[in-house]
């Protein structure tokens, strides 16, 4: 897989589709991206409306969104993150504001998701309650937007932080969930008609209340998430500003009050409720992915609402040729010892792997290295360098620049992909991803932990994602795509064992399995030992092992495709680069496989379980237009 997409190329394909994953942008909504202004992918746009573009298919999920002042409600500007939840899951959808409710036909509102507490109008909310009771599946997130009957409650009252307690726990919406389920705002849902799925716990505060709530309406049905969760995941994503040392946990293996400040200095993970303990020293460790089962609840549901409407849903699946996840390791040249790094490049070359080699400013390693690892299809990035502290290796994006013209010029490079920091320093919230974005790095690698008590999953999940800026008066995606770091050095900052821990829990959320390898230790022993064992444990669960430029362009590519509907069960698939290997799946609503065609001719189909559910799925390569018939 070559690696030669461009951040020129990443921007001229989101202006061109607006949100990827969805129908091309009506009249009405390229008006809104305009006004939006040029520049970074706009995060704010409103979608295309079926009705303008003679679109009628069931099979589309209709996500509505409204732009929401910080001065109305804080968590607003996040609610645009549904476009990230979907466009990472390859869901299709379109997506409208609520004045576009009521231009739309009525098959487009089979399936709709409201993304946040929206305010709705009584004619707009009547348009939804009436496609519900004529068979439509409804779901709400972090509000009931003034549809409580729909929803099957009684009334809500505000939530700050909680965690959710399952109650069905055979469900198929909360059935298997394994992470700590920590939330930060929504609601508590006083139920009436509606089954509750899941409650609160809200720790040391007095309100309690329903979380998920299931409510049969009419022939059609609704579901309400009642948690902010998509402020939720940006929020554990994205974490606070990072302005001092985060104070230690309790039980002493996380000293995140080192004095420097680094990425987990921001996380809003709890110590006690989110970590799990570790075999085989039983130290405790972020070890599920919260954030990613966060996604999955928003995904459960549209699934579980799909298949009970009968709705064969597609969709995208994550990654080529059905892989269940990937792998990905890199390398920070700490030290810059040219014998380390032949040493590792030794072992990696062994294990048949490709990886990711952060340059750190000054010195790096010669030029006759670097030539080698281009040659051998490596990766070479930078590893900025702000820990030092000297005039040129501080916080800014000044040194940021110089370090990354350095690198280029040293490797003799015209363009570097991705970037992790050095120590992960991190300062502020945002700043550093802005500065990417400017400087034209298009992945980072730093957010991730730096201490043996915050390794796993601090600050989110497995799930790569492109931050949202959420700090702005009309919020946009940085087109930077995150790949977040499990842990440094098996053997030496943790036990081996923790590989194969780690391993299991990005398999099984299929996302990104990133570990760190310094070359400076390669030589101690049993380090070299547990990376091969990890490689090997990886492709056993059926893993490849990517780039980090790699991965970034296999997301844009992916998210580069576009569909529009004929009819219920008839859509095209567009786009413009071939995309090799893609896997569709089919949601599948009854016990059988059933058939799909693909440009008028039938395709053996495979069996696929994603998130619990059943699906029917085909490998084949995209290029143009793919008429999908299920």
């Amino acid at each position: 897989m070559t690696c030669r997409s461009t951040r020129r190329a990443f921007l001229q394909g989101l202006a061109a589709v607006g949100t990827c994953l969805t129908l091309p942008p009506s009249k009405p909504a390229a008006a809104l991206r305009s006004r939006a202004g040029e520049g970074i992918a706009p995060a704010a746009t409103p979608g295309a409306s079926t009705a303008q573009q003679g679109v009628g298919c069931r099979s589309l999920v209709t996500v509505v969104t409204q732009a929401t002042s910080r001065d109305v409600n804080p968590r607003g500007p996040s609610w645009v993150g549904v476009r990230e939840v979907l466009q990472r899951a390859g869901v299709f959808f379109v997506e409208v504001s609520p004045e576009q409710l009521s231009t739309l036909p009525p098959e487009t509102l089979s399936l709709v998701l409201l993304a946040g507490d929206l305010r709705l109008m009584a004619d707009q909310r009547q348009r939804l309650v009436d496609a519900v009771r004529r068979g439509g599946a409804l779901i709400g997130i972090g509000g009931t937007s003034g549809l409580d009957d729909v929803f099957g409650v009684r009334g809500t009252s505000p939530m700050a932080e909680g965690w959710l307690a399952v109650a069905a726990v055979d469900h198929p919406v909360v059935a298997g969930l394994r992470s700590s389920l920590h939330v930060f705002g929504g609601c508590a849902a006083a139920t009436a008609a509606g089954v509750t799925l899941a409650a609160w716990d809200a720790g040391s505060q007095a309100a309690r209340g329903a979380a998920i709530v299931e409510h049969v309406c009419g022939q059609g049905c609704a579901l309400l998430l009642a948690p902010d969760l998509l402020f939720s995941i940006v929020h554990i994503q994205q974490g606070r500003p990072v302005l001092q040392d985060a104070a230690p946990s309790p039980d002493g293996p996380a000293l995140t009050n080192d004095g420097m400040l680094k990425a987990e200095d921001g996380l809003v993970l709890d110590w006690q409720r989110d970590r799990q303990l570790l075999e085989p020293d039983r130290a405790p460790a972020f070890l599920e992915p919260v954030s990613d089962e966060l996604r999955e609840l928003v995904l459960r549901s549209l699934f579980y609402v799909a298949r009970r409407q009968g709705i064969r849903l597609p969709l995208l699946w994550y990654w080529p040729r059905s892989l269940p996840a990937v792998g990905h390791i890199s390398h920070d040249s700490d030290g810059n010892d040219p014998p380390l790094a032949t040493a590792m490049l030794d072992v990696v070359n062994r294990c048949q792997i490709k990886s990711t080699w952060c340059m750190l400013y000054p010195g790096g390693y010669p030029r006759e290295f670097y030539r080698l690892l281009q040659d051998q299809e490596h990766e070479i990035a930078l590893h900025y360098d702000a820990m030092s502290g000297a005039r040129e290796t501080s916080w800014s994006k000044e040194n940021f620049s110089r370090q990354h013209a350095w690198l280029l010029q040293e490797a003799g490079l015209s363009h570097l992909t991705s970037n992790k920091n050095h120590y992960t320093r991190w300062e502020q919230r945002l700043d550093f991803l802005r500065w990417c974005a400017e400087i034209g790095i298009q992945a980072d690698q730093t957010r991730g932990p730096s201490k043996k008590g915050t390794i796993g999953f601090p600050l989110g999940g497995s799930q790569p994602y492109f931050p949202l800026d959420d700090e702005r008066d009309d919020p946009r995606f940085l087109p930077v795509l995150e790949v977040n770091l499990l842990t440094q050095d098996l053997v030496v900052v943790c036990p081996r064992e923790y590989g194969g821990q780690l391993l299991d829990a990005a398999t099984r959320h299929h996302g990104v399995a990133h570990f760190l390898f310094h070359p400076a230790h390669i030589r101690k022993p049993g380090v070299a030992e547990a990376l091969s064992a990890l490689v090997d444990d990886g492709r056993s669960r059926g893993l490849e092992w990517w780039t980090s430029a790699q991965i970034y362009q296999w997301e844009t590519l992916r998210r580069g495709v576009q569909v529009s509907g004929k009819s219920d069960n008839i859509m095209t698939l567009s786009t413009g680069q071939p995309v090799r290997d893609a896997t569709l799946l089919v949601l599948r609503v009854g016990p059988d496989h059933a058939p799909l065609r693909i440009n008028g001719r039938a395709v053996p189909v495979a069996g696929q379980s994603f998130c619990g559910f059943d699906f029917d799925a085909v490998t084949l390569d995209l290029a143009g237009e793919t008429v999908l018939q299920a």
